[in-house]
């Protein structure tokens, strides 16, 4: 039996294919999410109003769990404090690839940070 020829036409059909079926799965996610977020509020509302932290059914049990996340209002003043403190570890360990590109393009040469050309192929149906 002979193996079928792989063309570069082939591969592309294919890639097509794989992102029109990840973005019915992207768009089907985003709808689960958003019922997921209206059944969240509408347990964590009733266990509110019930007074309860936690509610064990036939299903399963739900608990309620709370973590402090950050929520900069004012960034100068952030931005002040960190520098003050010498607090850096408050922000996340990437830079921004926009404003690096923009510093790059301008001949800045920003130390510790490497360039380097992620290579992508980009696809439109006919």
């Amino acid at each position: 039996m002979a193996k079928q020829q792989v063309t570069t036409g082939n591969i592309v059909k294919r890639m097509i294919e794989l992102r029109d079926e990840r973005r019915t799965i992207a768009s089907r996610d985003k709808e689960l999410i958003a019922e997921w977020k209206s059944l969240e509020s509408e347990l964590l509302l009733r266990l509110d109003e019930q007074g309860m932290e936690s509610a064990k059914t036939a299903a399963g049990t739900a608990s309620i769990s709370e973590i402090i996340l950050p929520n900069v209002v004012d960034w100068d003043a952030f931005y002040a404090y960190m520098k003050e403190e010498d607090a850096l570890h408050l922000l996340q360990r990437r830079p921004s690839a926009a404003a690096f590109r923009e510093l790059n393009d301008s001949g800045t040469t920003i130390p510790g940070v490497d360039a380097y050309t992620q290579r992508t192929i980009g696809l439109r149906k006919k």
